[in-house]
């Protein structure tokens, strides 16, 4: 079943105080919540720490306050005068549900909108929508089957590819591109990887704005394969140990070891930098990037190098045969499994 809109609000003026928008959403969550809206639960489970919502004015307050980014109820209200471009919203809106028309018919008649920024602590543009990665919650219940198509007129339209906003904390990292490789909405509905490829195609660079390789190591860390690939395909450098064998390039991989693969990592210091990973670990780093993308060749080689199968990454807390389970990827975790048991003597 598609979600509902019954938490999507329409307005009949162009800008309104962002005091009556936070109360016109807590009345719809309530009513949403009241008439068992599947919508209005899964907000209250994602900013209320998984508990159901009390039935209280402010218990929906502090869910609203929470879903736009504020601490609490006090602290969005505090910017209850800041007006709010409610054809902005609605152009917000119409990404998350791949209404292109509506979309079309907004940005023809208010061109600017391609530039504005969410009034939110998030500061998202609209083309940092298309990711629903760390916005609104009624705005990341799905990517749209037409989500290529929705991106492509943001691009056609002027929106910057590489364009950061304050999601996650900010900085440079936060771009469109990074968060549309982390995100697990795009993910689910299959559309990853077309997204990547439209975006790189819109002016989007493949290494990241600032040439660190960020974008494609974000996808690998994610465990999102397909995104990962169409990046290399938009030329994305493959270009130490740990991006070898979680895209798979086995003769890469064995290229590290020596001429014939047989020896011993050649610099180990050079792919630790390169990886951004502790020296002694560089070697498990790279198993267990192998085994969340299901890389069978890669994983096999690297296990006969004798990594330490019970290290877990810092960044997920994983073993190499947790992220293969993490990923669905059961026989590289038998592989494992069968290298972990002790040889009979």
């Amino acid at each position: 079943m598609p979600p509902s809109r019954s938490l999507v609000l329409t307005f009949d003026r162009d800008a309104v105080p962002l005091g009556e928008v936070l109360d016109r959403q807590v009345e719809s969550l309530r009513a949403a919540r009241d008439a068992g809206d599947p919508d209005a639960a899964e907000l209250v489970r994602a900013v209320g720490e998984g508990t159901d919502m009390e039935p209280t004015l402010q218990a929906a307050r502090e869910a609203i306050a929470r879903n736009h980014g504020y601490a609490d109820w006090t602290a969005a209200r505090e910017h209850a005068d800041v007006m709010i471009d409610t054809r902005f919203e609605a152009a917000a809106d119409a990404i998350q549900w791949g209404d292109v028309a509506a979309l079309r018919g907004l940005l023809d008649v208010h061109p600017a909108l391609i530039a504005m920024r969410s009034p939110f602590p998030h500061r998202c543009t609209l083309l940092q929508h298309v990711a629903a990665n760390g916005i609104e919650v009624e705005r990341q219940l799905q990517s749209p089957p037409n989500a290529a198509d929705v991106m492509r007129l943001l691009l056609d339209r002027g929106a910057e590819p590489d364009a950061a906003c304050d999601l996650y904390g900010g900085g440079p990292g936060m771009t469109t591109m990074c968060l549309l490789v982390s995100s697990c909405v795009p993910a689910v509905a299959g559309v990853q990887a077309a997204l990547v490829e439209v975006l790189c195609a819109g002016g989007a660079a493949a290494n990241g704005p600032q040439d660190d390789g960020k974008p494609l190591k974000t996808a690998v860390d994610f465990g999102y394969t397909p995104a990962a690939e169409a990046l290399v395909r938009c030329g994305a450098r493959v270009d130490n140990l740990g991006l070898c064998a979680a895209l798979g390039d086995l003769n890469g991989v064995r290229s590290r070891f020596g001429a014939d693969g047989a020896g011993a990592l050649i610099d180990s210091a050079a792919e630790a930098a390169a990886m951004g990973v502790p020296e002694e670990h560089v070697l498990e780093e790279a198993l267990g990037g192998a085994a969340l993308h299901g890389r069978r060749e890669v994983v096999e080689f690297l296990l006969g190098k004798g990594p330490d199968l019970s290290y877990a990454d810092p960044g997920f807390g994983a073993t190499a045969r947790g992220a293969a389970l993490y990923n669905g990827h059961t026989e590289i975790a038998a592989l494992i499994d069968q290298a972990s048991r002790p040889v009979p003597g």
